[in-house]
């Protein structure tokens, strides 16, 4: 099972493709080696791009936006998904210490997560909405915390950790692993027109 579908609190795909679902063509591109390749779609082919936990993966954000705006058409729609580390619920404060290395961790590219509304404005996208959507991973032992701190900087939710980082995180969430434990995981949603 991938580690998006064992989130609670709302289905991660749908959410990021609903406001697209009526374009056509819609492109997910994916980041190999740091980098964004969208589908050969030609220049101005896109009607819509999700971008899915990507954008803060990238080595150059000018490149990825170039790229974006090459394959969308004029009027198109991009979406973006990031992790999001500001601390907006009682929930995300009582893990808040437990999670300080995710939080302050080596991000690629830390402006893309929270503040990737102003990354768009600045790449010439109007920005239409910002949505925050809080899910949770469920912690029911310390086998499933373990598996939380491999899986989640593989799927992008979290940065890529250091091995000692990495321990001590697992060791933290250990402690607090339990029946009816859950670890907040927010996903920001950006909403933009080209």
């Amino acid at each position: 099972m991938h580690i998006l579908d064992a989130l609670h609190g709302g289905d991660v795909r749908g959410w990021a493709e609903a406001p697209v679902r009526h374009l056509d063509p819609v492109v997910l591109p994916r980041v190999v080696d740091g980098r964004l390749h969208a589908d050969p779609v030609g220049r101005g082919g896109a009607g819509a791009v999700v971008l899915l936990l990507a954008l803060h993966r990238v080595i150059d954000v000018d490149a990825a936006f170039a790229e974006l705006r090459y394959v969308l058409r004029p009027g198109g729609t991009l979406v973006v998904v990031t992790p999001s580390v500001a601390v907006r619920s009682v929930a995300e404060l009582r893990w808040r210490g437990a999670l300080r290395p995710v939080h302050r961790g080596p991000w690629r590219h830390r402006a893309a997560l929270d503040d990737a509304g102003w990354l768009l404005s600045a790449a010439d996208f109007a920005v239409l909405a910002d949505d925050r959507l809080p899910l949770t991973l469920p912690l029911p032992d310390s086998a499933a915390a373990r598996r939380a701190v491999d899986a989640l900087p593989a799927a992008g939710l979290w940065p890529d950790l250091t091995p000692d980082v990495r321990d001590g995180l697992a060791a933290a969430l250990t402690r607090r692993a339990g029946p009816g434990s859950r670890l907040p995981v927010p996903l920001r949603r950006f909403v933009a027109r080209r």
